[in-house]
């Protein structure tokens, strides 16, 4: 209860001293093998970046600390002082962390709260380690971020408003008939995303919106496979993409938070274990979607590669060549992922941002 009320007290000092720039939060348990490259493909793009870490048993601590004497003017770096609960064997232990109160040091959203009160950016955005940045998207957005000054109306940023009143209408319809529906033809979508763009541009200005963040699952073998979703005995890879909403840029505020939440997808009927996560309380009336950021390398993980590379030997469409991948329909794409791999509500709204920006997600891919 101690950290929520700090959280709390500090929280209206930090916002009455933020500065127009832009902090990531970063969390860290035992991702070693990540942290350098995904420090370096974002820092350029941030002015600060905060790192909070715990219960590590790897080398992630002096990875933390290497990147830390490397840029010491942008990170910052700070142990969380308590042991998390989020993943259970016994459905007991789930019932007793579930009931705890939100602000309990034991939750994984007072873990990520105690990240948040250490930001002093007037705009933040959570980054995870095993993720590797675009770089030049992310920079792009956050000078957006670093200059951003009320927007007026224009008739881009109306029409943006009318095909964003169009994407909520297609996503209601299709998950009241439950599945998913035709979108407008891609060449018709790549034409009105700009002015979706603008709106969005136009809401954050105004307080009115987040920025959800999007990405790519793959696995980094000779060359780069994005991931189907297909299962081999227990092991199920990720379908192709990721970030529905879950990764946000937004102003901060006092109202900015995290709650403990707990996902169906990652619970049992699905697995064996049971989780419970944290869902961010935005500070925003609206979500708008601006992209791909990240190509994610979850899968790389030691826990998880030689599963990977299992089902890669076994099922040789189980992680496509980018070459092959972009020759696909989304139809044809979200055919290989079973329901319970990437559930309705996230194909629905993938075909939207995949079809919007595919072009720019290729041409990430392919670069060296």
């Amino acid at each position: 209860m101690a950290v929520h009320l700090t959280f709390k007290k500090y929280k209206k000092q930090l916002v009455e001293k933020m500065s127009k720039k832009v902090s990531g939060f970063l969390r860290v348990k035992n991702e070693g093998i990540f942290i350098e490259r995904c420090i370096e493909s974002c820092i350029d793009a941030l002015d600060e970046l905060i790192i909070v870490f715990n219960d590590c048993t790897d080398n992630s601590e002096d990875e933390i600390n290497k990147m830390v004497a490397k840029y010491p003017h942008k990170i910052k770096s700070y142990k969380y002082p308590h042991h998390i609960l989020s993943v259970f064997n016994i459905k007991e232990e789930f019932d007793v962390v579930r009931n705890l109160p939100e602000g309990d040091p034991a939750l994984l959203s007072t873990y990520n709260n105690f990240a948040l009160q250490k930001i002093t950016s007037e705009y933040a955005v959570k980054i995870d380690a095993d993720q590797v940045y675009f770089t030049e998207q992310l920079k792009s957005w956050c000078d957006f971020l670093r200059e951003c000054k009320p927007q007026k109306r224009t008739f881009k940023v109306f029409l943006g408003s009318l095909f964003s009143i169009y994407i909520s209408a297609y996503r209601l319809f299709s998950l009241k008939v439950g599945k998913v529906l035709p979108l407008l033809p891609s060449w018709l979508v790549r034409i009105f995303y700009p002015a979706y763009i603008s709106y969005a541009k136009y809401l954050f200005s105004h307080d009115k919106a987040c920025l959800a963040l999007s990405g790519v699952n793959v696995l980094e073998t000779e060359e780069t496979g994005i991931s189907m979703g297909h299962i081999l005995n227990e092991f199920k890879a990720f379908h192709p993409f990721n970030g529905c909403g879950d990764t946000v840029i937004f102003k901060m505020d006092k109202i900015a938070r995290f709650e403990k939440f707990i996902m169906p997808e990652y619970n049992p009927p699905y697995t064996k274990t049971y989780s419970i996560f944290e869902k961010f309380n935005a500070p925003c009336e609206k979500i708008m979607y601006i992209g791909f950021f990240w190509k994610h390398i979850s899968m790389m993980r030691t826990t998880l590669l030689n599963q990977a590379l299992s089902l890669h030997e076994t099922d040789k469409e189980a992680f496509l060549p980018i070459d092959k991948f972009k020759k696909l329909s989304y139809s044809k794409i979200m055919n290989q992922s079973p329901d319970n791999v990437c559930p309705l509500f996230q194909r629905i709204l993938y075909a939207f941002i995949y079809k919007a920006n595919k072009r720019t997600l290729m041409d990430y891919l392919q670069k060296k």
